[in-house]
């Protein structure tokens, strides 16, 4: 159950950051530096699909830098079209922090497909998208151990991630 981390190259301290927790929570994720399999392809889209369909989550690195990415977009749209699950990382590249107080003032400046997904702040809302990951992956195992795969792959389903988003926003 890899995470997804789509960013910038301008917001990659920001990315690197997130991966460190990922890291530090023995959580497995995709974060493409610089592919040597990105730099040789004719097709990096295949690249970007592959691995967004290994991953069962995706979050999205979002400040001002962003509005000049057209990968970033692309990604979510990708893990849209297979039913991950999605959020994004808010976060200003100048001035005071985001907090979460302020964050529907932010919101007016995201596109408003974001709206749809939990969007984090700060690193609190990090840990509880790690607790909620760790949740989702506990009740994977649990349902694979009993056997019962059609009751596994509905957990990863949209209905699964339906319920993920859910969760997640519950307790932000």
């Amino acid at each position: 159950m890899p995470v997804f981390i789509s960013y910038r190259q301008k917001d990659r301290q920001v990315a690197f950051a997130i991966s460190e927790k990922f890291r530090a929570n023995n959580i497995k994720y995709y974060l493409d530096v610089v592919d040597e399999e990105s730099l040789t392809t004719d097709d990096i889209t295949s690249v970007i699909t592959k691995n967004i369909q290994r991953c069962t989550h995706l979050i999205a690195v979002i400040s001002a830098n962003t509005k000049g990415s057209w990968w970033v977009p692309f990604e979510i749209g990708e893990a849209t079209i297979i039913s991950r699950r999605i959020c994004s990382y808010a976060y200003k590249t100048e001035g005071a922090p985001l907090l979460r107080s302020t964050i529907d003032i932010y919101k007016s400046f995201l596109p408003e497909y974001l709206h749809k997904w939990p969007i984090l702040v700060n690193e609190r809302d990090i840990d509880a998208f790690i607790r909620q990951y760790k949740s989702d992956k506990e009740e994977s195992i649990t349902l694979e151990s009993l056997g019962s795969i059609s009751s596994r792959l509905e957990s990863l389903s949209a209905r699964g991630a339906d319920q993920f988003h859910k969760n997640l926003k519950a307790s932000l």
